[in-house]
């Protein structure tokens, strides 16, 4: 006699719970939570749909964010998050707070060891039972990027990242919790549905990409039809930049900067029409060195703002403002462009000039630094030059290596 054997595989449909599709809840009395309503899914907030205008941001940036339209920052560092949570609050801010997590691809072991896995989930626990009460608070985004493990894999992770899920919930009922993750990757998606299906919606990380998510939504609508939340978004990644033959990604002016992220506010536009964008966080609100000291910053180190940040303040109040700041349209050495792979003779002079549309008061700051993230210029053949000039001469450095020359644009 031959034994059949019948597997099930079910799929729940929401992302809270099998119960009710429309909402998204722990608790019927919850103070943030997820609504289906005729328009879509919005967040409610002290019973009030709520749409995220966000930034991931440095909390020292919160008033520019305020000023500019923005309603919610997204905040990494949870050092000095009561001061941030605070001041939000004052400005009328919600706050998503991140809950650091090791990512899973590098340090598997915190997951698989208890030594190493209890002092996380002490941490959490005291962050949540510290601040789960703040008026600020909108929700806890558990791990950034964590390299969520395919369903395939075993080991304790997804044990013990429930309990992590878990805890959350039994100290707070009355916040939401999610995880960011790179992309619209559809077997991680189905991974984190399969596995931690107590998680209450999960958020994507996007960048260049973003122009086909609604593409990649579609492939995964009948694994998940919920509510969509991108809590990274911006200008191209270095991963995703024109390199030289060296491999030295290429970085955009800030006008160009700008024009991407005025084009991709399009995309979100359009999945916002689809009645499944919850929100959104333009990256970097503040400043950040990733991969240059200058990649993401929508402000520099003299809390100056860059056209970006200018764009953003249009899209978020629907509206647009004449930009009277500095635009630039190409740079060039000796004639040539970054995509050109200049390399210079050392010790020689170089002419270095510049395009820009107009040039009314402007301030032009060169630097010359060497490549990966060096510290600015102690090293006695590497100056900053200041000009009001666009054509400007100077020395290649003495000592040979890849370099990176940056230029600031001020007006008054």
């Amino acid at each position: 006699m031959k034994t059949v054997y019948i597997f099930t595989i079910w799929l729940c449909w929401t992302f809270i719970s099998c119960g009710n599709p429309d909402d998204h809840r722990l608790d019927k009395n919850s103070e943030v939570y997820i609504k289906k309503t005729d328009s879509g899914y919005v967040f409610i907030r002290d019973g009030k749909g709520f749409r995220i205008k966000g930034a991931a941001a440095h909390p020292d940036f919160l008033k520019e964010l305020k000023n500019a339209g923005g309603n919610t920052a997204r905040i990494y560092d949870t050092t000095n998050l009561k001061t941030t949570l605070d001041e939000a609050e004052i400005l009328g801010l919600a706050i998503a707070v991140d809950l650091p997590l090791p990512k899973f691809d590098r340090s598997p072991e915190f997951y698989e060891e208890k030594k190493l896995f209890d002092p996380i989930i002490q941490k959490v626990s005291k962050t949540v039972s510290q601040h789960k009460n703040h008026p600020a608070l909108l929700y806890w985004n558990l791990g950034n990027e964590i390299y969520y493990p395919y369903a395939y894999e075993t080991g304790n992770f997804y044990k013990n990242y429930n309990r992590l899920i878990d805890t959350i919930h039994f100290l707070d009922r009355n916040h939401p919790v999610t995880t960011s993750t790179i992309g619209a990757n559809k077997s991680r998606i189905l991974s984190i549905k399969a596995k931690s299906p107590n998680l209450d919606f999960i958020s994507f990380n996007i960048f260049g990409e973003l122009s086909s998510m609604s593409n990649r939504l579609k492939l995964i609508k009948p694994i998940w039809d919920g509510p969509i939340l991108v809590s990274e978004w911006g200008v191209n990644g270095p991963w995703e930049a024109e390199r030289t033959s060296w491999g030295a990604p290429i970085e955009e002016t800030s006008s160009k900067k700008a024009e991407q992220i005025e084009e991709r506010n399009e995309f979100l536009t359009e999945l916002s029409e689809s009645g499944s964008l919850i929100g959104s966080y333009i990256f970097y609100w503040g400043v950040k060195n990733e991969n240059t000291s200058t990649w993401y910053n929508i402000f520099d180190r003299e809390d100056l703002k860059s056209e970006s940040y200018h764009t953003m303040r249009d899209l978020w109040n629907n509206d647009k403002i004449k930009y009277n700041g500095p635009k630039l349209e190409y740079i060039l050495i000796n004639g040539k462009g970054a995509k050109d792979n200049i390399v210079l003779v050392s010790d020689q002079p170089n002419v270095l000039n510049i395009k820009v549309p107009l040039k009314e008061n402007y301030l032009y700051s060169w630097s010359i630094r060497k490549e990966f993230w060096t510290p600015e210029l102690k090293v006695e053949e590497l100056k900053t030059y200041n000009s009001d000039s666009e054509i400007i001469e100077f020395f290649s450095p003495k000592k040979e290596g890849p370099y990176r020359l940056y230029l600031k644009i001020t007006n008054n």
